[in-house]
Formats: structure tokens, sequence, C-alpha cells
């Protein structure tokens, strides 16, 4: 859960501003986004979805961790996918988003569709925002499958989305400021390599090539 916080904070800085910033400027064309309440009920629409899709990723990881021969392997799986989201938010290797342009362009299309929106299309507005295909969601919900939980995995979403939200209301201040976003994506891929390397070591420990190593009573791998 810590390190959805982190995520949803510090990627916000620098992925967000730049990738909901069409999206906000489109909603900031429509009338009713005129009163905040549209605004708060399109986030909490967002939100939602991410709660969704957490308690989804959640179940399947679950499942899959239920698995004992699996553990080792899906855990430096998990760690592989991990450091390519790190290399992705400083620019070594592409965005994951980028490799799904048509479902980029569907939920554009989706979007544009809705010509006036109303504070009560303001929350269905949020919840397709939530749907936008994004590298940064998408590490995320890597924290969701490997919540092994459900529930745990719609908490993880929930917090990611609600530590995104100081970003997305600054915004067009935040647009014009370079050096906090490269700065927030450099911290947010040292959260994701430290994630990373975490389960790395607990697929070498699952294999016997490392020891498990204890914090306390809490399991760092």
């Amino acid at each position: 859960m810590t390190a959805s916080f982190l995520l949803g904070l510090l990627g916000s800085l620098g992925h967000c501003v730049g990738m909901c910033s069409a999206v906000i400027i489109l909603f900031d064309r429509q009338p009713v986004f005129q009163n905040k309440l549209a605004w708060v009920l399109a986030h909490a629409g967002r939100i939602s979805t991410y709660s969704v899709l957490g308690f989804i990723f959640g179940a399947f990881g679950q499942t899959l961790w239920a698995f004992d021969g699996f553990q080792a392997a899906l855990s430096i799986l998990f760690a592989i996918l991990a450091f390519y989201m790190a290399s992705a938010f400083i620019g070594l290797t592409p965005s994951p988003e980028s490799l799904f342009p048509g479902l980029v362009q569907r939920w554009g299309k989706a979007i544009r569709g809705f010509k006036s929106a109303s504070l009560s299309t303001s929350y269905l507005l949020g919840l397709l925002w939530g749907l936008l295909p994004c590298g940064l969601v998408l590490t995320a919900l890597l924290t969701a499958v490997t919540s092994t939980n459900a529930f745990q995995g719609a908490l993880n979403m929930t917090v990611f989305g609600i530590a995104t939200l100081p970003s997305l209301f600054a915004v067009k201040w935040l647009a014009s400021k370079s050096i906090p976003r490269i700065w927030s994506r450099s911290l947010a891929s040292l959260v994701m390599m430290f994630f990373g390397f975490q389960f790395a070591m607990r697929g070498f420990a699952s294999l016997g090539l490392v020891d498990h190593f204890m914090l306390g009573s809490v399991m760092l791998w």
C-alpha cells in the first residue's frame, strides 16, 4: 500500500500531468465543469474504477499465489515487469500505454461522445477516465496483483487514486514546471525498482538461492 501511495503521489507529478492534461482540458470545455462538484464527481468516478480494477487484479493475484510451485516464477516475473516500468518512468523504455494506440484512440472516441455533460454524467465520465490506458495505472495494478488479496488490491488502488489528486487538481500549474516532473519521475522509478528488487529476492528465496529476510514480523522477501 505504501508503494501504491508513493507511485500515485510521485508518479502523478510527472506522468499524470502529461497524460491527463488533455483530458482535463477536454472536460474543462464542458460548461458543467465550471462547477467544482462536477470535478469531485469525476475524480470519484476515476478512483472508483481504480478500486474495481484493483479488486479484480487482486483476486487474480490471490488465485496465482495459491499455487506454491509458481511463487518463485511469479515473483521473478513481477520483478522483471517492475524494472521495466521503472525504466519507462525515466524514458529508457517505451511507456506501456504507447503499446496500445488503438485502445487509446477508442477511449478518446468514447469520451468525446459526451457532448454536453451534466452533474449526473460527470461521475460516468470519471469512470471512463479511470479506464484510460496509462502506464502509471498499469504499474499500480502490479502492486494490486502482488497484494494476493482482492480487497487489499482494491484498497491499494484506492490509495493510489487518492494520492494522484493533488497533482491533477493542480495540473494547469504543474504543466509549466519541468524540474519537479524530472525529479518525480526519478523518485517514482526508485520506488518501483525497490519493489522489483524485493520481489526478485523473494523469488530467489523461494528457490533456496538466498535466505528469507525478516524485518521484525514482516517478511521483506
